[in-house]
């Protein structure tokens, strides 16, 4: 919630998707190459599409592979690339930790989070930041103006429904076309970017109280200031409306915009479970339930 608003300095936050992970590994090998669903090939050949994380291996090869040892990476993933959904950042964290272990160097928390973000600017322009702190925690974060971004948990049910439309989302192009938009009429998008902000705050509050109802209506309302801002595309719209009829408690894209995913609230299990059949019979390319109750708080064990 608060996506591109968190450009501007509002309040936005992000939770860990972490019923999915990002394996790397790497070994040594004749000559350096990469595996993965997106390419497969000499790391010099990798496509201008997965720039970033070519420059983050160039980039972690030059710091750290003083022998200059061949290796081969191999990626598995059951994210989309290209679709909201913070998958970039996934893949170059575990990419970075992979990095690090092979050549057996020490790895602190700040110094992966500046190298995603390094790669992050390659892929997207400017990054925000959130999505590599999402992906390198365990817990839900929020971010706020001129405050350091802070974990939260919540106890709360219900579960996300999250919907691939198979589009490759856009974000390097969106951002700049917001930001062109607020450059020509500060006063309207910049009241579209701070409704945004609000309904943050406003989500995460409910998400902590436990307040379905409320927390679907503000997917509900973010997803018509994100349309406003030319966010939407035909196929989302499709997706959310299949949602919603099928009883979810709001819905909302995700991430960039113009393609990408969707992210639907559902009461509870069967509720999830309908909202996904529906979305899948309107042309979701991967669907994904997790249930918000994983946010809990640990609590001690006698």
């Amino acid at each position: 919630m608060g996506e591109h608003a968190v450009v501007y300095g509002y309040p936005a936050f992000a939770i860990p998707l972490l019923s999915t992970p990002v394996i790397v590994k790497m070994q040594q090998s004749k000559e350096n190459s990469l595996i993965s669903k997106y390419y497969a090939g000499k790391i010099d050949k990798i496509p201008d599409s997965l720039s970033g994380v070519k420059y983050l291996i160039n980039l972690l090869d030059s710091e750290l592979n003083k022998e200059h040892l061949n290796y081969t990476i191999n990626i598995d993933s059951g994210l989309p690339i290209e679709r909201g959904m913070g998958s970039s950042a996934a893949i170059v964290a575990a990419i970075t930790r992979a990095f690090f272990d092979f050549f057996k160097k020490d790895l602190n928390h700040n110094l992966l989070l500046d190298y995603v973000n390094k790669s992050e600017t390659i892929t997207h322009g400017k990054a925000s930041g959130l999505d590599a702190l999402t992906v390198s925690s365990d817990d839900p974060i929020k971010f706020g103006k001129d405050v350091e971004p802070e974990h939260f948990n919540f106890n709360s049910e219900g579960f996300i429904v999250i919907a691939d439309s198979g589009v490759k989302g856009r974000t390097k192009e969106t951002v700049a076309d917001v930001r062109k938009m607020y450059d020509q009429d500060p006063k309207k998008i910049g009241a579209y970017l701070q409704q945004l902000g609000d309904y943050a705050t406003q989500a995460s509050n409910y998400l902590i109280k436990g307040n379905l109802k409320k927390l679907g209506l503000v997917f509900t309302l973010a997803n018509e200031a994100l349309t406003k801002l030319n966010l939407a595309i035909p196929k989302t719209d499709k997706l959310i409306e299949a949602a919603n009829h099928a009883g979810a408690l709001g819905s909302k894209i995700t991430g960039g915009g113009r393609g990408g995913c969707i992210i639907c609230l559902a009461r509870n299990l069967k509720n999830a479970q309908m909202i996904q059949k529906a979305l899948i019979k309107s042309g979701a390319e991967q669907t994904w339930i997790q249930p918000l109750s994983i946010y809990a708080e640990d609590e001690d064990i006698g």
